[in-house]
């Protein structure tokens, strides 16, 4: 009884993945690729993830992905995440998880490489995935402005070191002019004649 409830259980994973995968290739989505990692993560059974060309088809491809799976399996999405900005798309359906990037988003945080590991399901692409997949990008290479601050670059050393240097030589400056006026201070402490009050 158990195991018939599971095969039942992978089957519909299976096939709300192959849902969302048609979803996504209705919205001209490209670059699918549908991983099985229940072996690897702990939190679904399936990942899907998927490439738009800019943030207004990533945020229309999530739209049509949460509609089809509500129309057909009558399922709906128990999180989402990074609607607002379309670059990174997050939609999560408890059995998978659905990445949907802007193209250069996606090359930036190479998603696929942490579950390498994970078996793919076998997908046939239509005929035009391979058209739209080597056009050229809309915007520039991605950058995350808040990794930059954490990736290192060839002189990043060097340059904390002489910063380094620079705020020594800048707080030795501070204190000898702070020594200079207190010096100045302690020569002008003559005595101010007093006046009586009357």
């Amino acid at each position: 009884m158990t195991d018939s409830v599971m095969v039942d259980s992978a089957e519909y994973s299976k096939k709300l993945a192959l849902t969302v995968v048609d979803a996504i290739w209705e919205k001209k989505g490209f670059d699918v690729v549908a991983l099985r990692v229940k072996e690897i993560v702990q939190y679904t059974d399936f990942m899907v993830i998927a490439s738009a060309r800019n943030e207004r088809q990533a945020m229309a491809i999530a739209d049509a992905v949460e509609d089809e799976v509500r129309q057909k399996l009558g399922q709906k999405a128990i999180g989402e995440e990074g609607r607002r900005t379309g670059r990174w798309v997050l939609i999560d359906f408890g059995d998978i998880v659905v990445h949907i990037f802007h193209k250069p988003v996606r090359a930036y945080y190479e998603l696929e490489r942490l579950f390498a590991d994970a078996p793919q399901i076998a997908l046939v692409e239509p005929t035009w995935v391979h058209e739209i997949d080597g056009e050229q990008d809309e915007s520039d290479a991605y950058n995350d402005l808040v990794w930059q601050g954490v990736k290192w670059q060839p002189g990043d050393a060097a340059a904390l070191v002489d910063d380094a240097e620079a705020a020594q030589e800048d707080e030795e400056a501070l204190e000898d002019e702070e020594a200079l006026e207190l010096a100045a201070l302690a020569a002008d402490d003559e005595p101010e004649e007093l006046t009586e009050i009357e």
